[in-house]
């Protein structure tokens, strides 16, 4: 089976679980999305790369601003027309951490996403994220870990949670020069400058509505990236005042983020923009 991701998360590695994926099929990472030719082709499946609602054609995507889909992950499970109850319960996990419109509870270091983002961490090639990412999901299943609880200390995930620790304790340092500003609307924004992945979740424990991060060297090769995410506030609907000054922002309800490439905004751009128009 061809199988088309632009990135690797938590919710495209369970889609690609719950769709059966393995590491014999064909692979192949895009950045813009998949072409026309292959969102239309049944026989190809795209994982969060266009296509958004076309689930008969075999595209999970949830990325279209017009509409509201729950993530990749619930839609491929539905439609798998699958009734297990830790399957379910994993799914229900991952639809929270992607999607930032409502609340979950505060999980104790290791959580499920503090150990897969130190997969991420740790493996750099795509297609090795991707099988991993799908591996860590299937141990979860297989020994009847809860989701909602700490990770356990396996030897196989050690180096995964020491490199979430590290990076940990680099955002940490990075917060300490965190601003916050007063939105128009009288939201309280956090802004932070940080080469470390994450940090959402700290700034809303700090009281922000949203948050603004900005990675001056994010991923291979290294290139500007800002993160826009609100806490259960939508932030959609900067994406056409973000075009008009950068094509290729994209994101959903609440979260955005910038293009793919890169971007050549400032910080003061960036934080101008959400400061009017919020």
């Amino acid at each position: 089976m061809k199988v088309i991701i632009e990135k690797v998360d938590l919710d495209t590695c369970l889609t690609g679980l719950i769709l059966g994926v393995s590491e014999t099929d064909d692979f192949i990472s895009v950045t813009g999305g998949a072409s026309e030719k292959d969102i239309n082709d049944p026989g190809t499946l795209c994982i969060e790369a266009g296509g958004s609602g076309l689930t008969e054609l075999n595209n999970f995507d949830h990325h279209d601003p017009e509409r509201h889909l729950p993530p990749a992950c619930r839609q491929a499970y539905d439609k798998a027309g699958l009734s297990d109850r830790k399957l379910d319960r994993l799914v229900e996990y991952v639809c929270m951490v992607d999607d930032r419109s409502q609340t979950y509870p505060v999980i104790p270091f290791p959580s499920l996403s503090n150990l897969f983002s130190g997969m991420l961490l740790t493996e750099k090639e795509t297609k090795i994220q991707f099988i991993k990412g799908i591996g860590i999901l299937k141990k979860v299943l297989d020994e009847n870990l809860d989701p909602f609880s700490p990770m356990p200390d396996l030897p196989e995930w050690r180096a995964y949670l020491k490199a979430k620790e590290d990076n940990k304790s680099a955002f940490e340092t990075d917060l300490k020069n965190a601003s916050f500003y007063i939105s128009k609307r009288g939201l309280k924004v956090g802004f932070i400058r940080s080469s470390s992945i994450g940090g959402t979740g700290t700034l809303y424990r700090a009281g922000c509505d949203v948050v603004v991060l900005f990675n001056p060297s994010f991923g291979e090769p290294p290139r500007p990236k800002y993160t826009i995410a609100g806490n259960m506030k939508k932030v959609v609907h900067l994406l056409p005042v973000f075009d008009n000054m950068e094509k290729g922002w994209g994101g959903r309800d609440t979260i955005i983020g910038s293009p793919k490439q890169g971007s050549n905004l400032t910080e003061e751009e960036v934080l101008g923009i959400v400061l009017e128009n919020l």
